[in-house]
C-alpha cells in the first residue's frame, strides 16, 4: 500500500507537468544556455516566486540537470563546435533567432513529429512570427522560449516638471514630447528627450525607424532598408541629434549607459525591452523608483504601435544523447502553467495569454501593454548564414547619417546594396 501511494504522488508530478519520462539509461541532461534561463527556469534569482520547474522535471525523471552556462557569443560559438561533431555533449541549447541562421538550423533537429506524437501545450499560442523565424525549410528546429520586446519607458516625475500627465500616443506626439523633455532640471542636471541602445546594438533603434513604417526586410524575407519611410526616419534622427534631443554619444551609447541615464534621470524616455521596467524602477539604484513606467511604443502607421523582438528558443542538436529527455524537458518548460511561473521568475513569456494571470498581473504593471505588443512585434530574420553581419552594417549606416556624415539617402542606399549582397 505505500509503495502504491508513493507511485500515484509520482505519477501525479509528471501529469501535472504534462510530460512522460523516457527511458533511457542516461542521467546526465546537459543544458547549453545564457545564465539567465537556468535562473528563470530554476527560480534562482532572489525574490522570485515561480519556482524550480526544471528542478522539478529532473527529481521526476531522476536525472541531473548539467547547466553550461555563458554570454551570448561564447555559447553560439561552443553550439557551433559541438554541433560539428560526430555526437554532441549538449543535449539542449538555447539559441537566440539572430544566430538561428541555416547553417545553424540546418544541424538541429526538427521538431515536427514529437510535437505530433506529443504535443506542445503553448504552441498554438505563440504568435506566428516567432515561430516563423525558427522554423527551416519548412520545419520547426527550435521552440520559443523568451523574448525580449522593446517598449517605450518613460519617467512620470519628469514629464509633470514639464506639464505632462500621459505617455505620447502617437508618433508626433513622440517627437514633441522628446523635444520638450530635452531641458536642464532646476538642480542643474541636463535631460535629454529620448536613449537608446545605439552603440553596440540595433534594436532599439529599428524600433524608432519602424514607428515612421521602415523596415530593414518585407514579410518575404526581401531587403527594404532604402525606401522613403527609412530615409523620412534617418532624417527626424538626425535633426533630433542635431538639436539635443538625442545623446550626444549616441555612437557609442551601450545599454549600461542607458540604464544609467533612465535611473538617474538625465533621460526622459527610452527604448528598452518591457522587462527593463524592473530595472529602472529598483529603489536600490534608481532615483525614481515607481515613476518610470512603460507603453507600446506609438507607430504612424498602426494604430496599435510598433514592436520588435528577439527570442531565445530551445533546440535539440541533431548529434545529441539525449534527444528523449532533452524534448520531455522542452514541454516541461512549455506548459501553459510553467510559462506563467517562469514569467514570475523574470522571463519574458512567449505565450501572451500568460499575461491574463493575476499572478503576472499583481507582479508586473504592465502585463497588457507587453502582451499588446508582442502580438504585433516584428522578427529580424536570419534566414541567411550572415545575419549578424547585417546588424552591424545597419549600425555603421544609421549611425552616419544621424551624425551627418552622410545623408540620409546615401545611408539607405548603401544599407540596401551592402545587406543585399550579404543575404544573396
Amino acid at each position: 500500500m505505500r509503495f502504491l501511494k508513493q507511485y500515484t504522488c509520482a505519477m501525479s508530478v509528471v501529469l501535472c507537468l504534462g510530460v512522460a519520462s523516457p527511458s533511457s539509461a542516461q542521467t546526465t541532461v546537459t543544458v547549453l544556455s545564457h545564465k539567465v534561463h537556468e535562473n528563470v527556469a530554476r527560480g534562482l534569482t532572489a525574490g522570485t516566486t515561480g519556482g524550480d520547474i526544471a528542478g522539478a522535471w529532473a527529481g521526476t525523471n531522476k536525472v541531473t540537470l548539467n547547466w553550461v552556462t555563458g554570454n551570448i557569443d561564447p555559447i553560439h560559438d561552443r553550439l557551433g563546435r559541438e554541433l560539428s561533431l560526430r555526437e554532441s555533449s549538449v543535449d539542449l541549447a538555447f539559441v537566440i533567432n539572430k544566430f538561428h541562421t541555416p547553417r545553424i538550423a540546418a544541424q538541429l533537429e526538427p521538431l515536427e513529429k514529437r510535437i505530433a506524437a506529443e504535443p506542445i501545450e503553448i504552441l498554438g499560442s505563440i504568435p506566428e512570427p516567432l515561430k516563423k523565424a525558427l522554423t527551416y525549410d519548412g520545419k520547426l528546429t527550435a521552440l520559443p522560449f523568451r523574448h525580449a520586446t522593446t517598449g517605450l519607458h518613460w519617467n512620470k516625475a519628469l514629464f509633470a516638471e514639464r506639464g505632462l500627465d500621459h505617455a505620447p500616443r502617437s508618433l508626433d506626439e513622440l517627437l514633441e514630447y522628446a523635444r520638450k523633455m530635452s531641458y536642464t532640471r532646476s538642480d542643474g542636471t541636463r535631460v535629454v528627450g529620448l536613449v537608446m541602445n545605439s552603440g553596440d546594438e540595433h534594436v532599439a533603434v529599428l524600433t524608432l525607424l519602424s514607428a515612421f513604417g521602415a523596415r530593414l526586410f518585407d514579410d518575404s524575407g526581401k531587403v527594404t532598408a532604402n525606401s522613403p519611410t527609412m530615409i523620412k526616419g534617418l532624417s527626424t534622427m538626425a535633426t533630433l541629434y542635431k538639436e539635443g534631443v538625442l545623446a550626444q554619444n549616441y555612437a557609442t551609447m551601450t545599454i549600461d549607459d542607458v540604464i544609467t541615464a533612465v535611473q538617474n534621470g538625465r533621460a526622459a524616455m527610452a527604448i528598452d525591452p518591457f522587462a527593463r521596467y524592473a530595472v529602472y524602477n529598483n529603489p536600490e539604484s534608481s532615483k525614481f523608483p515607481g515613476q518610470i513606467d512603460v507603453v507600446v511604443t506609438p507607430s504612424i502607421d498602426n494604430p496599435k504601435g510598433t514592436a520588435i523582438t528577439e527570442i531565445w528558443s530551445m533546440a535539440i542538436p541533431r548529434n545529441a544523447k539525449n534527444k528523449d529527455f532533452a524534448y520531455s524537458l522542452m514541454r516541461a518548460l512549455s506548459t501553459k502553467e510553467a510559462t506563467i511561473r517562469m514569467a514570475l521568475n523574470g522571463n519574458g513569456p512567449v505565450d501572451p495569454t500568460a499575461y491574463s494571470d493575476a499572478r503576472l498581473q499583481e507582479k508586473l504593471p504592465y502585463t497588457k501593454a507587453e502582451a499588446e505588443a508582442l502580438k504585433i512585434a516584428q522578427v529580424i530574420p536570419s534566414s541567411f548564414d550572415r545575419s549578424v553581419e547585417v546588424a552591424a552594417i545597419f549600425r555603421e549606416e544609421s549611425q552616419a547619417a544621424v551624425l551627418g556624415l552622410k545623408t540620409p539617402e546615401e545611408s539607405a542606399k548603401s544599407m540596401q546594396s551592402r545587406i543585399e549582397r550579404l543575404v544573396k
